[in-house]
């Protein structure tokens, strides 16, 4: 399911969106991207050289773009402080979940 704190893939409205992490010498998206979401590849990128919760969190900003993208929002997609910021908070919330024994 979850490999070095991100998933190798999940569904987004009946879509299967594939996770990528992709070495250095593979990478094609300039040195100042570390990750990329492909609408019309279903896919997220990101670079090998993440690490922890560099990686994770980077993998956060992308689902956001993915999720406001799936559903029609592409203008707010666009907004990268926004993403950013939404991002983070996502994924602060998510590895800070907590259930009581007993319960999924």
């Amino acid at each position: 399911m979850l490999k070095n704190g991100i998933p190798h893939a999940f569904q987004v409205a009946g879509h299967r969106v594939e996770v990528r992490v992709v070495k250095p010498s593979r990478w094609k998206h300039g040195d100042d991207c570390e990750g990329i979401w492909w609408p019309s590849k279903k896919r997220i990128e990101l670079r090998s050289t993440l690490k922890g919760t560099h990686r994770e969190q980077r993998f956060f900003h992308e689902l956001v773009h993915c999720v406001l993208d799936t559903c029609g929002h592409e203008q707010l997609s666009k907004d990268e402080g926004l993403v950013d910021r939404l991002g983070h908070l996502l994924h602060q919330a998510i590895i800070t979940f907590e259930t009581k024994e007993g319960t999924a």
